[in-house]
């Protein structure tokens, strides 16, 4: 079976996938999936200054899955910040002194959610790191996929969903775009990663608390789940 590593983002566990996990290790899938052991806890205690101990246990899963399925490389797909931390994962340059490296264990990175251009303060150092250090759909031998719900219009005086997302717009892509469309965290304009494929899906949330389907969820799959049939991707606009 092909290896899929999954990475969770910032307060999710383990746990949060479990139905994800089942349906992408059955047709038309058939991935065996690895999830990366990151507690809510482990994300609590992680500071946007070192994502080294996340950057350990996802390396760690990657040599797992390598080994238990014999194969040379895996899939990676990553939630929310968790895309941070696997382009981060990719790199060859030192990060707190630390080369990861891993690049040549990764086939292709799909990203749900990820905010690639973040002025959230418990992002911005990391994700500056990342597209300074590794700028775009950086390395041209992996597919970087990128994809990104359009669920939520923020409103500052909305619904209590709507001043949520406009609140979280406004942190991640500035004030400009508290009324724009996203997923109740990341807008559809920091979600694209520039040279990578990019994916809008209608109705998908970043999270339960957000509205369902999200993600993780199986109807949440049924909507972007192509990306990992490698069907051709209907490109979108970035609002």
């Amino acid at each position: 079976m092909r290896p899929l590593v999954l990475i969770g983002g910032y307060l999710t566990g383990p746990g949060d996938f479990t139905g994800l996990v089942t349906a992408l290790e059955q047709p038309p899938y058939g991935y065996r999936v690895f999830v990366a052991p990151i507690g809510r806890l482990r994300w609590v205690l992680t500071r946007d200054w070192d994502f080294r101990p996340v950057l350990e246990i996802l390396r760690a899963t990657v040599a797992r899955a390598l080994e238990e399925t014999g194969a040379e490389r895996v899939d990676v797909l990553a939630h929310s910040v968790g895309g941070t931390v696997a382009r981060m994962y990719l790199g060859e340059q030192p990060y707190l002194g630390q080369v990861y490296g891993g690049r040549r264990y990764v086939r292709i990175l799909v990203m749900l959610g990820t905010p690639h251009h973040s002025q959230e303060y418990w992002t911005r150092r990391s994700v500056g790191f990342v597209n300074r250090e590794y700028p775009g759909a950086f390395y041209d031998d992996i597919r970087y996929v990128s994809v990104v719900g359009r669920a939520i219009q923020g409103h500052p005086r909305g619904s209590l969903r709507e001043r949520m997302a406009c609140r979280s717009y406004r942190m991640v892509s500035g004030t400009e775009h508290e009324r724009a469309w996203g997923d109740g965290i990341t807008t559809l304009h920091c979600g694209a990663l520039q040279g990578g494929e990019y994916l809008v899906v209608d109705g998908v949330s970043h999270s339960p608390l957000h509205g369902r389907p999200w993600y993780g969820d199986r109807d949440g799959l049924a909507r972007w789940g192509r990306v990992l049939r490698k069907e051709a991707l209907t490109e979108s606009q970035v609002v």
